[in-house]
């Protein structure tokens, strides 16, 4: 049996990536880089994965999707308040379900692009920052949701994220109250 061989599935290919996206970064971090660390092929991979960007993007997954439902729940909502309100809330959420990921998301410039490039992910992002903006934004609305997701990028920052003291009620309720405050 050879090392493409082993039995390695999806998850570990996964939990192997994030550790060393963490580390590295994700274009510093090559399929050979994933596969010497579980003692595999890149063949292996190439079976589960076509292509290192399908890797980031699941590894991703979970918080996109969790984002995906924040978005569908506030564009149903009845005004401009309750789906900002609804959009702040969702996000503080994911900061603490998901931080390893979304450190890597906020952190790693080479993560934008790949998720820019797939349509579903790019439209979940527009339609987020639309119900953060409401109807016909001022300028001042379109500088404090530029403020607010700004911020958001703080408890993904690296000396923040190594931060074991800072709990994720704290990370939540200072995320939900910035947004509360600068969007009303």
């Amino acid at each position: 049996m050879g090392r493409a061989a082993a039995g390695v599935g999806r998850e570990r290919i996964l939990e192997a990536a994030l550790d060393l996206f963490a580390v590295n970064g994700v274009a510093a971090t090559s399929l050979q880089a994933i596969a010497d660390r579980l003692g595999i092929t890149k063949a292996a991979i190439y079976h589960h994965f076509p292509a290192k960007d399908q890797i980031v993007v699941e590894v991703l997954r979970a918080g996109l999707a969790q984002l995906d439902e924040v978005v569908v729940e506030a564009t149903a909502a009845p005004d401009a308040g309750t789906r900002a309100d609804i959009v702040v809330r969702g996000l503080a959420d994911i900061m603490v379900a998901h931080r390893p990921r979304y450190s890597i998301m906020m952190n790693d410039p080479s993560v934008g692009p790949i998720l820019a490039s797939d349509p579903h992910t790019a439209r979940t992002f527009t339609r987020m920052e639309e119900a953060l903006l409401g109807p016909d934004p001022t300028a001042e609305r379109r500088l404090a949701v530029a403020f607010f997701l700004a911020a958001c990028n703080a408890p993904a920052r690296p000396d923040l994220r190594a931060e074991e003291s800072i709990e994720a009620a704290t990370i939540h309720a200072s995320i939900v109250s910035l947004g509360r405050h600068l969007l009303g």
